[in-house]
């Protein structure tokens, strides 16, 4: 009788082991996807203001070279 209630016991903590598991992942997928929604607009923003710097960097490395190369000709 005892081994029976062991095995009842075992198999009602792997009950809640599993469900306990099946219910973090599901939470775990729902925090990422919400997480990944609400960032979505700053990401963007900092990959906007990353390529704006980059361009006008570009600009400027571009007009100084051609400022320092307009006076030399070909050698």
């Amino acid at each position: 009788m005892e081994i029976i209630i062991a095995l009842i016991l075992l198999v009602l903590a792997l009950y809640a082991i599993v469900y306990g598991s099946i219910f973090f992942i599901a939470g775990m997928a729902y925090g990422y996807w919400g997480l990944s929604i609400g960032m979505a607009p700053v990401l963007w923003l900092l990959m906007g203001i990353g390529a704006i710097v980059g361009f006008i960097c570009a600009l400027k490395n571009a007009f100084r070279a051609v400022r320092d190369l307009s006076g030399k000709g070909v050698k």
